[in-house]
């Protein structure tokens, strides 16, 4: 602009001066040209001002709408810490006016326990030129709330020396102080229900210990009884059968087989009863011992019913080993008790390692009667029977006592079978050191 005006007045000098002379230099019509240039240049000079005015205030305008409607509040300060702007949010959060509010110091909304906070964060900010921030408590108009706060130093020609943004976090810390009462009621109440949890264990256990004691105690003392009425009823039987009618003798059969087979109740009941209350201690027990010594005890019933027995080579476990041989007693002795009349017992015993489930997993497989699927988890209640005494005798309470003793050693026991096909009994014992 400073150029088009010297071209200007050098052009109506040079013009003056012709005039005086009566004649018009040709380097006038240049310069009048070369005026002409720069008054365009000079017109797209202030037409891009413009633009760039236009521009300015949009972006500011842009700005202030951010910087006024922005969720959270905005508080800018000068190097006092007096605040010179503050948006809606701001106001709204303080609930007062914004004159009101601009001019005071900002630590007069902050609770006297926070101040000591505000100032050592301010002073940080201040010193590093990093934007620094904590959670502390803000009070208005007769309020108060909790506020994540962010101090970001600012210098510019404005003169702001920081700007403090403000998010209300007082739903989140009422949720966490909640949650935290919860937390503490929940640890509370599991800490109660523990001790009750060890009450009531502590007297499970001591009214198992009785109740084992009082089937070991009553299956001890019932036997003498039941000894003198099984002896004088035999005694009966020798002196006066045939001597009395018919009934008599029936009668006399019937107590005598009644009084056999209470006795072995009795003694299989004893014999359950004392499968926990067994203080030995468990070690290390070679299970093909174990089952030869099964297998010589059923020597006599292996024989006779011309039962086939094969086995793999079984691990060493850590048990009892007078239970472990009762396992194998009992489920042999029932492979027998339950097989086909019409085709030879085949019996075969194998173990293999579950690595995952670190245990030892067993099985007992037999081509007998079977047994039907519903009937499954019944064989192991104590005193069960799937027969009548005619068809097989027994006390139904074999099962029950290896199932017993399998849990003592902290394993399981269950069966597959098909009716008519055979079964296979399965039980697992843990691997220990």
């Amino acid at each position: 602009m400073g150029k088009t005006k010297k071209l200007r007045q050098r052009a109506e000098e040079e013009l003056r001066k012709a005039e005086e002379k009566g004649n018009i230099p040709v380097n006038i019509s240049e310069l009048v040209h070369e005026l002409q240039v720069h008054q365009i240049e000079l017109q797209m000079q202030n037409e891009e001002l413009r633009k760039s005015q236009e521009e300015t205030s949009n972006l500011y305008n842009q700005y202030h709408e951010l910087y006024d409607y922005a969720p959270v509040g905005y508080f800018s300060l000068d190097k006092d810490g007096n605040i010179k702007n503050i948006n809606i949010k701001g106001a709204e959060l303080l609930k007062l006016e914004k004159k009101r509010i601009i001019g005071r110091g900002f630590v007069r909304f902050i609770q006297n326990e926070s101040r000591n906070d505000y100032f050592n964060l301010l002073t940080t900010a201040i010193n590093t030129g990093k934007t620094q921030s904590l959670e502390l408590q803000l009070k208005g108009n007769k309020n108060f709330f909790y506020g994540y706060m962010e101090i970001m130093p600012i210098y510019n020609k404005f003169n702001e020396k920081y700007r403090i943004t403000v998010t209300d976090i007082t739903k989140r810390k009422k949720a966490e102080e909640e949650l935290k009462l919860a937390h503490e009621n929940l640890e509370k109440q599991v800490s109660e229900r523990t001790v009750e949890l060890k009450n009531a264990v502590k007297e499970l256990k001591e009214s198992n210990d009785e109740l084992q004691q009082f089937a070991y105690v009553s299956s001890h003392d019932l036997q003498e009884p039941l000894r003198t009425v099984a002896s004088f009823t035999q005694l009966l039987e020798r002196r006066y059968k045939g001597k009395l009618d018919s009934d008599a003798d029936e009668f006399i059969e019937y107590i005598v087989d009644a009084t056999i087979r209470m006795k072995q109740q009795i003694q299989d009941l004893l014999e359950f009863s004392r499968v926990t209350t067994n203080k030995e201690k468990f070690k290390l027990i070679d299970l093909n011992e174990i089952l030869n010594q099964t297998m010589e005890y059923l020597h006599d019933s292996i024989k006779k019913s011309k039962t086939e027995i094969t086995h793999d080579k079984l691990p060493i476990v850590v048990g009892n080993g007078g239970q472990l041989q009762r396992v194998f007693q009992n489920l042999i002795s029932n492979a027998i008790k339950f097989r086909k009349c019409e085709e030879p017992l085949k019996i075969s015993i194998s173990a293999y390692k579950d690595e995952n489930a670190n245990e030892y997993v067993f099985s007992i497989k037999d081509n007998g009667i079977g047994i039907e699927e519903q009937y499954f988890e019944r064989i192991f209640t104590i005193f069960q029977q799937l027969h009548t005494r005619e068809e097989y005798h027994g006390t139904g309470i074999g099962l029950s006592i290896v199932k017993r003793i399998i849990e003592r050693h902290n394993g399981r026991i269950w069966v597959e079978s098909e009716f008519g096909e055979g079964s296979t009994f399965y039980f697992t014992i843990p691997i220990k050191e």
